[in-house]
């Protein structure tokens, strides 16, 4: 079955034409789903079939200094956007701001990626990280159809450490999410990379990843995309 993987550039690379040429670098494939998610600022200039996008606000318009509405992404051509992130949960994101931009995506048809796992740690056991992520699903997730949203494993002390858990653990989680609550898809992130992907996309019910560091190194990430 296809698996969706999606790059998660975060603040990289420097320049316009920089991420240009890394988009030109990432092959168009049909086996899988590949999903490119550069800063906002490239988004209008980076070509590439399916783009997403790292955030977005909730209000279409508005005194919101600095922000990226939902309506401006879709009129970009933007499918996919990232919420609740680990890095923006870091600097105070809540589980109801997360829940108002899931809304706002749904109603201009973009695809949101539930990102999950901030405030586990390697040394809880399956049914520790289980309770982390129930409150995170059941707020995140509250009066929308779960159906169409896609959610992102993210074990945050995983993220940027090159340590990750036992694949059959991100199966065991994934599992859990689509019985639960119904999801789309479930994908595995924190440090995903060339030398672990195959692993984590091979168990049944991950339905992809989400690849950071990987995703800045064309031979690396089309690798992984080819998988």
């Amino acid at each position: 079955m296809p698996k969706l993987i999606i790059a998660n550039w975060k603040l990289n690379p420097s320049t316009l034409k920089e991420a240009q040429k890394l988009a030109g670098s990432i092959k168009k494939v049909r086996k899988n789903t590949v999903v490119l998610c550069p800063p906002h600022i490239y988004l209008s200039q980076v070509k590439y079939p399916n783009l997403g996008a790292q955030d977005c606000f909730w209000q279409d318009r508005g005194a919101y200094t600095g922000q990226v509405s939902p309506q401006q992404l879709k009129d970009l051509k933007v499918k996919y956007c990232l919420v609740g992130h680990s890095e923006r949960r870091q600097v105070g994101e809540t589980d109801a701001q997360v829940n108002f931009k899931i809304h706002a995506l749904l109603e201009h048809a973009i695809i949101p990626v539930l990102c999950v796992g901030f405030g586990t740690t390697a040394e809880e056991d399956d049914l520790a990280v289980v309770d982390i992520l129930r409150q995170q699903l059941d707020q995140g997730l509250n009066g929308l159809d779960t159906s169409k949203i896609i959610v992102a494993y993210e074990p945050v002390w995983a993220i940027g450490s090159g340590k990750t858990p036992a694949p059959e653990h991100a199966e065991k989680v994934s599992l859990f999410i689509k019985t639960k609550y119904q999801v789309s898809k479930v994908l595995y992130g924190g440090s995903a990379n060339l030398l672990n992907a195959q692993s984590f996309i091979s168990q049944r019910n991950v339905d992809g990843l989400l690849v950071g560091g990987d995703s800045l190194i064309p031979n690396h990430f089309n690798q992984i995309i080819n998988y």
